[in-house]
């Protein structure tokens, strides 16, 4: 069964997401939830330190099956994350 209160949940710092369990460290709202037409979303950082490229730019839906991360700008340091990010759109 599909939980469709997913959709009305808000991304939050320290949230875990994607299928390799990044941890949310910087996000943006790009787009409010439209009940019945659109899905909130965000630009986001996220990191896994045991990774090759610990840090990924993500745009992230909350859409009712859960976290939806997608069009991933993957890093290999900080800095890279953000001048990403901030080119996305993100406020730092």
């Amino acid at each position: 069964m599909i939980d469709t209160l997913n959709e009305d949940k808000e991304l939050r710092i320290g949230d875990v997401v994607g299928h390799t369990d990044r941890i949310v460290i910087a996000l943006t709202k790009m787009r409010e939830r439209v009940k019945n037409d659109s899905y909130a979303s965000w630009i986001a950082i996220c990191t896994l330190e045991a990774e090759y490229h610990p840090y990924v730019v993500w745009t992230i839906i909350a859409r009712p099956e859960g976290w939806s991360c997608e069009s991933g700008d993957y890093c290999l340091n900080i800095e890279e994350a953000v001048t990403m990010y901030k080119k996305r759109g993100g406020e730092t």
